[in-house]
């Protein structure tokens, strides 16, 4: 254990300080790495493996990199939505949370106060990860720039002068590897060049909106060295108003408030800084070297939460005798009474009796997040043969944030807590490509190295169960692999696909637990503290795959693949028995696809339907918890304390069992006239448990159960048309709408029906936009509405009503307006 002491290690610190001079150490190597082609300009077209976007009016002709090397998303037999910076700017989407609402099958949302607001929940076809304690795994792979990004704390990306997105549906196990269960999502930044691709651009809008973003590309040494540098600045006023309730309302004296306004703050704002910087160099016409680095620091406003629901559930009551009741929950829409402060006391209705917590000493948490990030990488790509090449990507990056939490959004002391995350890793990976038999078959062989630390500190004070106390937990993962991917080109039209990757996975988790006011270990805690628990294992994954060309533009393919998503540590044991190790997730996918184009390509249509084999689903379950591998221990001053009733309040991970999951996915995109483009996209979801294990059921799931994040269906229609008039200039009006049916937001063992607050009704929600670039100039000006028929819906939900009688939701912004001028030079 004492391997946990140091908050950095070696191996980190010695590739991170390493990387420049391996870099340096490719660059001036032999010169006879040159080959005897004249180098080309950067400003020509790209290789295969360094795809350039492609305009938005032609998304079928974005390369994408999904299969190791660059061909067209019409030709990749794989269900892949890739969207150019074009588009992206077309709908003027600057957060990945935004691309999912046109993605089929695929939901991203900012978690709310509880997770952080650096944190994004996301999930494609139904599989993916809410939590973001560093003790459980992501269930989609996020990379920038193909480094892996580890956690999805830290996930919900700003999107600054990318070249594409790229989202891959369905499990990645032999091409992205562990924890792409559920699919991959890639952003690629633009890469400098000799086009000078300037550009400025200021917007202004809704609740006191200022966002500033620039980027431009530098030439250094002509056809040798160039740069690029791009940054933005974020900044908007929250969109929820928390009240001091007794100055507010006059109604009970729950808190008092004696200045003349009875506004405490906001919640939902934002505040962001970013900046990224590239240099690429090209040694030869067989030698890139690409560096990366960037720096972010997001001090946003914590997720705007409001309280849904606080029935008088166990007579919970303030000191002074107030009930507290449904009358905390604000009939304003975007208001809440969340203070963010404890030590105003109570009295709690408990399973052991009543129990009255005296007013003490009160402190307050954060009402912002403080979340800075930065890392640096490498890539190097050498031409070692006309059928041969090395890739090489190494990577350091290191991330951390503060948050708080108002558990109950309401003046009562219910619960409320503080976390900080530190995380540190480093990556290398190596890819060796090739091809044989007069290039009928491509191969790539590589491999995969992780180490990241991580550390998990801060504060929860639940006065009702009796807790107060002081976590601090470091978090250690290693992660090693290897992987062959081939493609075997039969004939002209009919194409073979293999791929395979071992890996080789562990993670270890100390816990540190102290009284919050006496620094000692409370007695509840003296089996958790100190205590030392570990996951390691090793797993294969597996595809194989067909396709074959009906016509030049007509493909069709089939496929079988696996992934996994690693096991981990329950991070959150208020009893000993509580604590425990959970096996990894695994799924079997089989799926059957069509791409086509028709029309000289004005017309595209793919198609995907799936099955899905998920095992070992991993949930939570919040009733009493019975260890089945530990003794049964009755005595509760016992570090083994175990009883046959179970241990309350719980929120332990278990693997429940299996379910098959199906679906069907429609993207179209339509030019029925010059100018007018139209993209549409269509996916329903069906999940269904098959077998549960003895735990799931003793939790309260059955077979009917719902899961988390599964609507059911979805749409979106985009349409947009270039309106050129005359002298004037082109005028561009854009509208988007999507829909996404109702869905579960907490994936829990529940006690209480299902159908509560832990619901998202579904909704409809409409952007529109309308740009003016006059013919001759550089510039545009862009005016944009979101949430245009300000419709009033839910991110997600927080659901304790089984725990706390309480339910918090985030409600998404309302209605806002912007206006944007760009320039470009």
């Amino acid at each position: 254990m004492a391997k946990f002491k140091a908050m950095d290690t070696c191996a980190v610190r010695c590739a991170y300080a390493a990387l420049p001079l391996f870099i340096a150490g490719v660059v001036s190597a032999n010169p006879a790495w040159a080959q005897s082609d004249p180098p080309k300009p950067p400003s020509a077209s790209p290789a295969a493996s360094e795809p350039a976007a492609a305009p938005a009016a032609d998304p079928q002709d974005i390369i994408v990199t999904a299969q190791f090397r660059g061909t067209r998303v019409q030709d990749t037999p794989l269900a892949i939505t890739a969207v150019s910076g074009a588009l992206l700017d077309a709908r003027g989407q600057t957060n990945i949370t935004q691309v999912s609402a046109q993605t089929p099958n695929v939901t991203i949302v900012q978690g709310g106060s509880v997770h952080g607001g650096a944190t994004a929940q996301t999930y494609i076809r139904g599989i993916g990860q809410f939590d973001s304690n560093f003790a459980y795994e992501p269930g989609v792979g996020m990379y920038i720039d193909d480094v892996y990004y580890a956690t999805t704390f830290g996930s919900a990306f700003q999107l600054l002068d990318l070249d594409r997105v790229e989202i891959l549906r369905g499990p990645q196990g032999t091409l992205s590897g562990k924890n792409s269960i559920g699919g991959s999502v890639k952003l690629y930044s633009r890469k400098p060049s000799a086009d000078p691709d300037a550009f400025v651009e200021g917007t202004v809008g809704s609740f006191n909106r200022i966002d500033v973003r620039a980027g431009s590309n530098f030439t250094i040494i002509e056809d040798k060295l160039y740069a690029r540098i791009s940054g933005s600045s974020q900044h908007r006023d929250g969109y929820l108003t928390r009240y001091d309730y007794a100055c507010a309302t006059n109604n009970g004296a729950a808190s008092a408030r004696l200045e003349k306004s009875c506004k405490l703050g906001t919640q939902g704002g934002k505040d962001f800084k970013g900046v990224r910087g590239a240099l690429r160099f090209i040694a030869s016409d067989a030698l890139e070297v690409n560096i990366i680095g960037d720096f972010t620091r997001d001090q946003s406003e914590t997720s705007a939460s409001i309280l849904l629901s606080a029935p008088p559930f166990g007579g919970v009551s303030f000191l002074d005798g107030t009930p507290f009741d449904n009358r905390f929950v604000t009939t304003k829409r975007y208001t809440s009474y969340g203070t963010y402060c404890a030590g105003s006391g109570g009295i709690y209705a408990t399973p052991g009796g009543v129990v009255t917590v005296p007013a003490s000493q009160g402190f307050c948490v954060p009402t912002h997040n403080d979340f800075t990030d930065g890392g640096v990488s490498g890539t190097i790509d050498w031409r070692l043969g006309d059928d041969l090449s090395l890739k090489s990507i190494t990577a350091y990056r290191a991330y951390s944030g503060g948050f708080g939490d108002d558990v109950d959004q309401s003046p009562l002391d219910y619960q409320t807590n503080y976390t900080f995350n530190r995380h540190h890793q480093f990556t290398q990976e190596l890819r060796l490509t090739g091809s044989f038999w007069n290039k009928s078959v491509d191969w790539t062989v590589g491999g995969f190295y992780f180490n990241g630390y991580s550390r998990q500190s801060g504060r929860t004070h639940f006065p009702s169960q009796g807790l107060d106390f002081i976590y601090n937990d470091p978090v250690r993962s290693e992660n090693k692999s290897a992987f062959a991917h081939v493609e075997w080109h039969l004939f002209n039209k009919l194409n073979l696909t293999f791929g395979i990757r071992y890996t080789d996975d562990q993670k270890d988790y100390l816990f540190s637990r102290t009284d919050a006011t006496t620094g000692l270990v409370p007695a509840s805690l003296v089996g958790i503290n100190g205590l030392y628990s570990k996951f390691k294992g090793t797993h294969w994954d597996y595809k194989a795959g067909i396709d074959y060309h009906l016509t030049p533009g007509v493909m069709v393919y089939g496929q079988w693949s696996t992934g996994f998503r690693g096991g981990g540590i329950n991070a959150r044991p208020l009893f000993s028995n509580q604590q425990g190790v959970f096996q990894p997730e695994t799924l079997q996918a089989y799926e059957l696809g069509l791409k086509s184009s028709f029309f000289d390509r004005r017309v595209r249509v793919n198609v995907a339907a799936f099955l899905n084999k998920y095992k070992d689903i991993v949930i939570d379950t919040s009733s009493p918890y019975f260890n089945p591998n530990l003794p049964e221990d009755e005595n509760p001053a016992s570090p083994t304390y175990n009883p046959k009733a179970g241990t309350f309040p719980a929120n332990v991970p278990i693997n429940a069992g299996r379910a098959n999951i199906k679906g069907v996915e429609i993207e179209a995109f339509l030019e029925p006239l010059p100018g007018l483009n139209i993209d549409a996209s269509l996916s329903t979801l069906d999940f269904k448990y098959t077998r549960l294990s003895p735990s799931a059921i003793a939790s309260g799931l059955n077979l009917d159960s719902p899961h988390v994040f599964t609507p059911k269906s979805k749409w979106s229609i985009g349409i947009q048309y270039d309106w050129v008039i005359g002298g004037l200039g082109t005028i561009t009006p854009r509208f988007d709408i999507n829909h996404q049916a109702s869905f579960y937001s907490r994936d829990t063992a529940l006690v209480q029906p299902y159908k509560t607050f832990n619901v998202i009704p579904a909704y409809t929600v409409a952007n529109a936009q309308i740009s003016l670039r006059p013919q001759n100039s550089k510039w545009e000006a862009i005016v944009g509405v979101t949430n245009l028929f300000n419709r009033y819906y839910l991110f997600n939900t927080f659901d304790l009503q089984f725990l706390n009688s309480t339910a918090v939701g985030q409600p998404a912004p309302p209605r806002e307006w912007s206006l944007t001028l760009k320039r470009r030079f």
